[in-house]
């Protein structure tokens, strides 16, 4: 059972601040927060506005295909590595699934069947996300070293960042990069905290437009309190209504 203390906590923040606190500057804004289909839940991948893949670990670790509109599981395969299962990216028509433990990145069919792996240049690695701008490719967050890394989808190391905190867990961003990370309780975008308050942030996706502001929502996972999270991206001074309800159409 969630423990209603952490639950509330999680559930009770809304942050505002993108480089400052500028006159019509975006924030962020909590829409909905839903449960983990189990306990530990670790990366997420958001594939459509109605489903997306998250990754839950403990001694029989499991990926799920979950609505959380429905709360309903539509398919679920054993991770590939065992216990360690963290991260996800689906990159159709393939996913890739990153073992903390072990250090290995498997690309497997959606069914979770193992297509080949490689082993990620650096121990540990998290949640990851595909990194669009150069160099493009996939990037890692290694908490234990606080560096994000780029590498190619036959585990080549491309470049590495810093990470804006001190123990990054995920990443993520189409026309900005998004970090989450545990030792700071914070999801940062362009290294600025925009979202404060969760308690141990372990997994990071999101929703992109076709149109400006692009990054407009952002799923983050959240290990203590075995929930999911659903931010908004919206305007200090008024909600620009396509985009809102785009977001509101989500939760109907």
């Amino acid at each position: 059972m969630i423990n209603t203390t952490k639950k509330l906590i999680g559930l009770g923040l809304l942050f505002a601040s993108v480089g400052g606190a500028c006159f019509g500057s975006p924030i962020w804004q909590l829409y909905a927060s839903y449960p983990a289909p189990g306990p530990n839940p670790r990366g997420y991948s958001s594939s459509n506005p109605e489903a997306g893949y998250i990754v839950m670990d403990g001694p029989n670790p499991y990926v799920y295909r979950y609505s959380w509109e429905q709360g309903s599981i539509r398919s679920s395969f054993p991770a590939p590595g065992g216990p360690g299962a963290w991260g996800i990216l689906e990159i159709t028509p393939t996913l890739y699934i990153t073992n903390n433990r072990t250090s290995w990145i498997y690309e497997t069919t959606r069914q979770g069947s193992v297509i080949r792996s490689f082993r990620c240049p650096f121990d540990g690695p998290a949640d990851l996300s595909v990194r669009w701008f150069s160099p493009p490719g996939l990037q890692v967050a290694i908490p234990d070293r606080n560096i994000i890394a780029v590498i190619n989808t036959a585990g080549s190391l491309l470049a590495t960042y810093a990470g804006p905190g001190a123990r990054p867990t995920g990443c993520w961003g189409y026309a900005h990069t998004y970090v989450s990370d545990a030792a700071t309780h914070t999801i940062y975008e362009n290294g600025v905290p925009v979202i404060t308050g969760i308690q141990t942030p372990v997994g990071l996706s999101g929703r992109t437009l076709t149109a400006p502001p692009y990054d407009m929502g952002l799923y983050v996972v959240d290990d203590a309190t075995d929930r999911y999270y659903y931010y908004g991206r919206v305007s200090e001074t008024r909600v620009e209504p396509a985009s809102l309800g785009r977001v509101k159409a989500l939760f109907r």
